[in-house]
């Protein structure tokens, strides 16, 4: 029963990942009807950008307070999350705006050509070698009946959660949320009401894109390396969250980002490593199979 429990911890802080990657995926399509293939090369943005500003701040997590680590992190974070918030806007102003509400290839086409020139660009910069991300995280181990939680583990499941829950919180309870929402459902509606859709559309990506930052700092952190096509394997399991689950509804993403990782594990734990990343597309080829339009439903293009 250790083995097993070991497993789920080690699902539960990828699959977060997968599941706030994903919900980045879902709320652009939702709001715009474009699957943007250049956002898993913002989290991979992410994890280089975290590399480049703790090794500029020269910080050393092995000689730093807990509180200064804490602080470093939260620094990080915003730091990432405007860099990648920023290249999201970019994005959605020169290569999106202008292809929405075409034939759905057209912007699936013009998203992909950014997400080959910044994997190639990444690689120009940094290289084709994985690149060292510094830890702002002192290493610790704990250990709960058992099963060994480390604390860059721990420090990534629990910003998961936390994205996941004020992101749910945005789009339930606050008024650009629910704007968000009436997009979602009917963009020329929402229009007809006085909704500012070019600005709601501005504010998903950027949201989205900082949610990718986020993911990019946890997974930097938490192998210590970033390279050009990280985001390539990251991408492509969120999407099929995305798709198992159905962009109508966050919590389901969520869930299914999680059981996802929690999978993996397994497989990797009790079968082999080889046949991890085959789950992602074997539960996509059933879902396809019984669900086309994902467990709880999808928007339609």
């Amino acid at each position: 029963m250790e083995q097993f429990f070991q497993q789920v911890a080690n699902g539960l802080s990828v699959g977060s990942t997968y599941a706030v990657v994903a919900l980045g995926f879902g709320l652009t399509f939702s709001v715009m009807r474009v699957i943007n293939l250049a956002h898993p090369e913002l989290f991979m943005l992410g994890a280089y950008l975290t590399g480049a500003v703790v090794t500029f701040l020269g910080f050393s997590s092995s000689t730093a307070p807990l509180a200064g680590a804490v602080g470093m992190l939260i620094l990080v974070l915003m730091l990432v999350m405007a860099g990648t918030g920023a290249t999201g806007l970019v994005i959605e102003r020169f290569v999106i705006r202008p292809v929405r509400g075409r034939y759905i290839l057209i912007p699936f086409m013009a998203t992909g050509g950014i997400a080959i020139f910044m994997q190639y660009g990444a690689q120009r910069i940094w290289g084709s070698d994985p690149e060292f991300v510094p830890s702002v995280i002192p290493f610790h181990a704990f250990w709960v009946g058992g099963v060994n939680i480390t604390s860059a583990q721990l420090t990534t499941f629990i910003a998961g959660i936390i994205v996941m829950f004020l992101l749910r919180y945005y789009v339930r309870e606050t008024r650009w949320g629910r704007a968000t929402r009436a997009v979602a459902e009917r963009a020329d509606v929402a229009a007809a009401c006085g909704v500012n859709v070019n600005f709601v559309s501005q504010l998903t990506v950027g949201i989205s894109s900082m949610m990718a930052g986020i993911a990019g700092v946890t997974i930097g952190l938490l192998y210590t390396s970033a390279w050009p096509f990280m985001g390539l394997l990251y991408g492509l399991k969120a999407f099929v969250c995305m798709l198992v689950g159905g962009n109508r509804h966050i919590e389901a993403i969520m869930v299914i980002g999680l059981v996802l990782g929690i999978i993996e594990a397994m497989v990797t734990g009790y079968i082999t490593s080889t046949l991890r990343d085959a789950v992602a597309f074997s539960m996509l080829l059933g879902i396809l199979v019984f669900r086309p339009n994902g467990l709880f439903g999808s928007y339609e293009v």
